[in-house]
């Protein structure tokens, strides 16, 4: 089952969209993220807010996120990180005893935890999901029986030591250390990249409003057929729940 399908059954993701014509926006990047096949409209709205003329014939490993505030898209991560927690088998990549963990970062934790309600929410509120919860519920994350864990993590190096990543959410870039501080954007991400190596088709979200032209996120990396840019303004209210 992929994620579309999933944000269609009402006894998974579908509780939460009970009115999918305003989410036609956020479904295209998804279709898009993952490779799926896309309907016209889908289509449309994928060239639209990505500037590119042909649909992907597999899925993106990384993309980027510049919404105006209120998009959803701190809602849109979290619904794609419990998506690749909870949907994905990782055991033949994990070594003993060894987790894999999709870790959620800001420039602090009290924003990283706006994206952990998210993932909370979630989860608890999927009953077939929920039996997936081991052991307590932690602030800082939550653990699951399939041996991953969805964590908080906030903008440094230290956040990159020891893991095996499945994905990694980089929220509000742009209000991250830019190049004057002592552990830049830039530099954190490249630190980040040898934990997603060892799980092939690891992704790198990197999600943010606009703020200013300095760090990662005002400089974003060219389009790549692995990196899509996705670009959505705040009148465009791709809203969530």
């Amino acid at each position: 089952m992929n994620l579309l399908q999933a944000c269609s059954d009402t006894n998974l993701f579908g509780r939460w969209f009970r009115k999918p014509d305003t989410w036609s926006a956020w479904f295209a990047f998804i279709a898009a993220l993952f490779g799926l096949p896309m309907t016209p409209e889908q289509e449309t709205i994928y060239r639209a807010h990505t500037g590119r003329e042909y649909q992907p014939s597999e899925p993106f490993t990384e993309a980027w996120l510049v919404c105006g505030r209120r998009a959803g898209k701190s809602f849109v991560l979290a619904l794609i990180a419990v998506f690749l927690a909870t949907f994905k088998s990782y055991d033949e990549f994990l070594g003993p005893g060894e987790r894999g963990t999709v870790m959620v970062i800001a420039a602090d934790r009290r924003q990283a935890r706006v994206i952990m309600r998210y993932v909370r929410g979630i989860i608890q509120g999927t009953p077939l999901l929920a039996d997936m919860i081991e052991g307590q519920l932690r602030a800082d994350g939550i653990d699951l029986d399939n041996s991953i864990t969805i964590e908080v993590g906030t903008a440094s190096f230290k956040t990159s030591r020891g893991y095996a990543f499945v994905a990694v959410l980089a929220d509000e870039i742009a209000f991250w250390p830019n190049d004057t501080a002592a552990e830049p954007d830039h530099e954190i991400l490249e630190a980040i990249r040898p934990g997603m190596a060892s799980i092939p088709g690891s992704v790198l979200l990197c999600a943010s409003s606009p703020y200013a032209k300095r760090g990662r996120c005002g400089r974003r990396s060219r389009p790549t057929s692995a990196r899509m840019i996705h670009r959505c303004s705040s009148g465009e209210r791709q809203r969530g729940p």
